[in-house]
């Protein structure tokens, strides 16, 4: 199964500052590249999407338990 490229790599941290006409351009661009994202996440198939779940569960749980590990090593 090939691995699909992260498509957030290129976000970077928005901070609106008000709705000045800059602003609101601002917030159309940002409607557009969420629509994108939305249509790109639509064309993943079900398969690839459950794939992809269940490897960020796992990892989640591996480090959950890695970190419950190093809790207990700092309690000692």
């Amino acid at each position: 199964v090939p691995v699909a490229a992260d498509v957030t790599v290129g976000d970077l941290p928005v901070r609106h500052t008000g709705l000045t006409p800059a602003g609101i351009e601002g917030l159309q661009e940002s409607s557009t590249a969420q629509n994108i994202k939305a249509q790109q996440v639509r064309q993943i198939s079900q398969e690839e999407l459950e794939d992809r779940f269940l490897h960020a569960h796992d990892d989640h749980n591996l480090l959950k338990k890695h970190a419950n590990e190093q809790e207990e090593k700092i309690k000692r």
